[in-house]
Parts: structure tokens; C-alpha cells; sequence
């Protein structure tokens, strides 16, 4: 059963949607710059999978988000 009302939770689900949807049409971009930090040496190549790899992660988790605030009702 689907726990819905104020329980602080649809507050986060609303700020991780504006997050989600920031993520989500800056990811390109945002892979594209730790690409380039990479590339100039301001990086290294662990720095960069690992920040490569929180991105991935990130968008993971919104969909996640998403499938549980769908659920919920938030």
C-alpha cells in the first residue's frame, strides 16, 4: 500500500524531480566538460570515471525516484 501525505517525502521527491530533470538535459554536456578536464590534465582518468560514473549513477536513481513518487502519488 502506498504511503501518500505529508510525510516530508513528496517535498523531496519534488526537489529530486527539478534535480532530475536539470540532470537529465545537461548529462551530455556535463560527460562532454569531465571529458575535457580529462583531456587538458585538471583530471585524471580515475577522476574522470568516477565522476563519469556518479552521473550514470544519478540518472539511475531518478528513474528510480521517479518509479517510487509514481507509486506513492507525490
Amino acid at each position: 500500500m502506498a504511503l501518500t501525505g505529508r510525510t516530508g517525502a513528496d517535498a523531496i521527491f519534488k526537489a529530486l524531480k527539478r534535480i532530475c530533470i536539470v540532470l537529465t538535459k545537461y548529462q551530455s554536456k556535463l560527460v562532454a566538460v569531465i571529458v575535457s578536464a580529462q583531456s587538458a590534465g585538471a583530471i585524471t582518468s580515475a577522476q574522470a570515471a568516477d565522476a563519469t560514473a556518479l552521473i550514470n549513477l544519478a540518472s539511475a536513481a531518478c528513474v528510480a525516484f521517479q518509479r517510487i513518487a509514481d507509486y506513492s502519488g507525490f
